[in-house]
């Protein structure tokens, strides 16, 4: 599986269309890494759809497939150095862990049984199933199904693996497991993946590069601090990284950075997105760790000490280990969510105390909205 420098990628798509009311989607996933494509849309179908064009078991409505350099946008299933690993690829459960993961390899009918058996012991091994080969698959617990069904993919030998939301059943213990997995054959394979998910936590889990795909439609690829510090639209900023976001009217536009103004009267900064210009409605998307918090000892807050400053107050505090998650209601009824160090007291952070909130410019992004102001 490990590929040459400046050889082709294991996986290339271009304007790739699994659904006829699809957006195009063009991509690479490079060698012996892992691309996540997150989906923060409510339809799922293009989850499954991809995975059955990608897979051969439907017809894609326009683009192309590539394996390692290979067009094979119209091979057959079976024939394109491509696996799928998702609840649409369960285990034959007549069959031993062993039989199964020799299946393909009996199916393609090329390769001698003695060099098929070497594969599946080594596969074994690999996967870690070595005492669990002859155990049919109602024996299994749902990590070592995934297992499993990962050691049938790999014992073909495939150029790149995809996984279809693969960790829906599994319990987060067994999640960490299976990463480590994947991530111990990158290094030692050279495996490349494509990992297609919905939830957050694993995309940044085992992603290189995300891709945030809303409703099919790729919003956004690339590493985990692009995404949070420099989202193209708010649909990133929020779904991915989290954000707060505030209706604002921008007051001026100077190159980077913007001056808005909030309903509450307060003036705020942030930096300003492609296309935001001044007099503009603005979103303006904060993440929730980047925000500071300060709770004045006393009221009324001097104008100078309060100066970009949002007067709030606290609504709840709730804490999570290794930070505390605070809710804070600003005064025109919006609200604010902060995480921050647990270093407060749990007295110190009684409901209904006021703060300030602030952050640096650069950690907040403002986004044009559609309706423009006079």
């Amino acid at each position: 599986m490990h590929t040459a420098h400046g050889s082709p990628p294991p996986l290339a798509l271009f304007n790739f269309t699994s659904l006829p009311s699809g957006a195009p989607l063009t991509l690479t996933v490079p060698s012996g890494q892992c691309l996540a494509l997150l989906g923060i849309g409510n339809d799922q179908e293009n989850f499954t759809a991809l995975c059955a064009a990608l897979a051969g078991h439907r017809h894609p409505v326009a683009g192309n497939l590539h394996v390692a350099g290979m067009d094979v946008t119209h091979a057959p299933t079976g024939h394109r150095r491509l696996g799928t690993i998702g609840q649409h690829t369960p285990l034959f459960p007549h069959l031993t862990v062993a039989e199964n993961v020799l299946f393909p390899l009996r199916a393609e009918g090329r390769i001698p049984p003695a060099d098929c058996q070497r594969r599946v012991t080594e596969t074994l091994a690999l996967t870690g199933l070595e005492a669990l080969r002859n155990h049919r698959p109602a024996r299994l617990t749902d990590e070592q199904v995934f297992r499993a069904q990962l050691a049938r993919v790999l014992v073909t030998r495939p150029e790149v693996i995809v996984l279809d939301r693969p960790f829906t059943t599994l319990q987060p213990a067994s999640i960490s497991r299976l990463v480590a997995l994947i991530e111990k054959l990158q290094r030692a394979i050279g495996l490349s993946t494509l990992l297609l998910t919905s939830n957050r936590a694993e995309a940044l889990l085992l992603g290189d590069r995300i891709g945030i795909l809303e409703n099919g439609q790729l919003l956004q690829c690339d590493t985990v601090p692009t995404l949070l510090d420099r989202p193209v639209c708010e649909q990133v900023a929020v779904a991915f990284g989290e954000a707060n976001a505030l209706t604002g009217k921008v007051l001026y536009c100077d190159d980077d950075t913007a001056e808005l103004r909030l309903p509450s009267g307060e003036t705020v900064e942030a930096m300003a997105a492609a296309g935001l210009e001044d007099n503009d409605l603005a979103r303006i998307c904060i993440p929730p760790d980047r925000l500071s918090v300060l709770f004045p000892r006393s009221l009324p807050v001097a104008a100078e000490d309060s100066e970009g400053m949002l007067l709030c107050a606290l609504v709840s505090a709730r804490h999570l280990g290794t930070s505390i998650h605070m809710r804070f209601r600003m005064q025109d009824g919006a609200e604010l969510i902060a995480h921050r160090p647990p270093v407060h007291l749990p007295k110190d952070l009684q409901p209904g105390r006021p703060a300030l909130l602030a952050w640096q410019t650069a950690s907040a992004t403002a986004f044009p909205m559609d309706e423009k102001s006079g």
